[in-house]
C-alpha cells in the first residue's frame, strides 16, 4: 500500500528503489515530472548511509521502496513501504520542495533515524556508544557526535567513517 493517498489528484508521487546509488523509478507522475533534485539526492545519500554504523535489525536499503510526494501546498512527504520486516512510513513536516540539499538531507536522515528507532528497534547511525545527530556546518549536512561535538562525516559519506 502506498504511503500517499493516490486518490488525491493534487499530489505528485514518485516510487523508487536505490540501485548502485541511483534511483530506479517504479512509478512517476503521469506528466513525467522529475522530483526535485535536492530531495532525490538527499534520499540517495541517506540510503547510502543506511549501509553503515547500524545496530539492531538488518535494514537492506536495496529492498526499500522509497516514496516521495509533493502536495498542492508544495510540501514534501517522504517515506518507504514496509519491506523485509521493516515498518513503512510516510511523513510530511511542511518542508518545501524548494528546500536546499542540506535541509532535505538532514530532514530525511532525522526522519529515517527516528522511524527505525521508534518502530524497528534499530540504532542508526551509532558511532561507539553514541547515536549521531545531524547538523549543518558551513552549508554541509553532517553526522555529528553530540557528546564531543565532532563532525563524523557528511550525510551520504557515513561508510567512509565506518571504514576508518
Amino acid at each position: 500500500m502506498s504511503i500517499v493517498d493516490l486518490g488525491n489528484e493534487d499530489r505528485l508521487l514518485w516510487r523508487f528503489v536505490i540501485v548502485d546509488n541511483e534511483p530506479d523509478f517504479y512509478e512517476r507522475p503521469e506528466m513525467s515530472f522529475d522530483p526535485p533534485g535536492a530531495w532525490l539526492d538527499a534520499v540517495v545519500a541517506v540510503a547510502r548511509d543506511l549501509r553503515c554504523l547500524r545496530y539492531g535489525r538488518d535494514v537492506n536499503p536495496d529492498r526499500l521502496m522509497w516514496e516521495l510526494s509533493i502536495g498542492a501546498d508544495f510540501a514534501v512527504t517522504i517515506g518507504w513501504n514496509a519491506a523485509a520486516g521493516i515498518s513503512g512510513f510516510g511523513l510530511c513536516h511542511g518542508l518545501s520542495m524548494d528546500a536546499s540539499f542540506a535541509e532535505a538531507a538532514m530532514w530525511v536522515a532525522d526522519t529515517a533515524q527516528a522511524q527505525l528507532a521508534g518502530n524497528d528497534f534499530v540504532q542508526w547511525p551509532k558511532h561507539g556508544r553514541h547515536l549521531l545527530v545531524t547538523q549543518q556546518i558551513d552549508g554541509t549536512p553532517v553526522w555529528l557526535n553530540p557528546h564531543t561535538n565532532n563532525a563524523i562525516f557528511p550525510i551520504g559519506d557515513l561508510c567512509t567513517a565506518a571504514n576508518r
